[in-house]
């Protein structure tokens, strides 16, 4: 969700998003699992099973089904095993958003899975997202083992059509993957399908960062505030900010470029002073969201793109705090199969292993 490109959408989507807003967060009732087996996997097994896949011990992802994590279609969901429930609770969405070769702005040129509407199913705000295949097939997902010495690394892998945009013509889809030695990492591989039109990016950005309240961005040496980044904002609507480029950014040990964002908030399950409508109580605890994109896969033009909300999506309900960061994202030029990594982790940023260089000085979180 952003506002650049967006503009005309918006009266014909409030409404909509205003009526059906209620369940956009709504945790009840919640997802059932689908164990692939008794090991710490989750997948669909057989019809009807919700479509989500992921780790007990890690994240879960997930598309719109019956059952399955609330939310708009357009959006991949992800998620985490609530410690206090068993089940999987939303934590972010996913969207896609191709920018298609050609004249105009980046804008013109973009299309929002979110938002857009569908061409095949009539009538619904949104694209259709999905699997193809039964439960024993690609549903399911695919199993493959990675050796490693002297342990074998499991790696799930699904593959995830996209709907085609009518706005721009993209025709793309993605490749999901988690490796059973990083449960807290969603792998997302992009493709461009042979009757698209050709790529200039394929952006994937996690749109919900009001939900946990994120106000700290973890770039090299600095942490960057929404609070004093959009200090002067004060309208209802996305408060936009440039991009921070490659050199900005920090990196991993094995070189990969990597971007945290954080609550400023100790415990941001506590939602003190909340005013707003239930379904944006944050129910989890205090979590770290990332982005990665490998060594091997950075392109030059590599950055990292953030913008801010004052009030929660469609309503006038202020975030009790300030203003956080809303959309979170890194885009680059588009190469088939590069690969986009969100990551979700129990940590701050300074406890992940292997160590982060360039990381800024360990900020304590503040009391609520």
């Amino acid at each position: 969700m952003r506002a650049q490109g967006r503009r005309w959408w918006k009266i014909a989507l409030l409404t909509a998003v205003r009526a059906s807003l209620g369940l956009i967060l709504s945790f009840l009732p919640g997802p059932q699992l689908a164990h692939a087996d008794d090991s710490q996997w989750i997948r669909p097994t057989k019809p009807g099973d919700p479509l989500l896949w992921g780790r007990k011990d890690g994240i879960v992802f997930g598309l719109p089904s019956e059952r399955g994590l609330p939310g708009p279609r357009g959006l991949v969901r992800v998620g985490v095993i609530s410690p206090k429930s068993g089940a999987p609770e939303l934590l972010n969405f996913i969207a896609v958003e191709p920018v298609v070769v050609g004249h105009g702005s980046r804008g013109d040129r973009m299309a929002f899975s979110e938002l857009e509407p569908s061409e095949m199913d009539a009538g619904i705000q949104g694209k259709r997202l999905w699997v193809d295949g039964d439960p024993s097939g690609q549903l399911a997902g695919t199993f493959s083992a990675l050796p490693d010495g002297r342990k074998t690394i499991e790696k799930l892998t699904v593959r995830i059509e996209v709907e085609r945009f009518k706005s721009n013509g993209a025709h793309v889809y993605l490749i999901a993957s988690m490796e059973s030695d990083h449960p807290g990492e969603l792998h997302l591989a992009v493709f461009r399908c042979e009757d698209s039109p050709e790529i200039e990016e394929l952006t994937l950005t996690a749109t919900m960062g009001n939900y946990e309240r994120l106000r700290w961005l973890w770039l090299k040496n600095q942490i960057v505030d929404s609070r004093e980044l959009y200090r002067a904002y004060r309208e209802d609507d996305f408060a936009e900010h440039e991009t921070y480029p490659l050199k900005e950014m920090l990196r991993t040990s094995e070189g990969d470029a990597i971007v945290f964002c954080t609550s400023n908030e100790a415990f941001p399950e506590a939602n003190h002073g909340f005013a707003a409508p239930d379904h944006w109580r944050y129910r989890l605890g205090r979590l770290t969201q990332y982005w990665k994109v490998p060594a091997s896969e950075i392109e030059p033009n590599l950055r990292v793109r953030v913008n801010g909300r004052r009030v929660y999506w469609a309503s006038h309900a202020p975030l009790a705090g300030g203003v956080a960061f809303e959309n979170f994202e890194v885009r680059q030029k588009y190469k088939p199969g590069q690969t986009f990594v969100f990551g979700v982790v129990a940590k701050e940023p300074w406890e992940i292993r292997p160590a982060v260089r360039f990381l800024p000085n360990p900020k304590s979180p503040e009391v609520n």
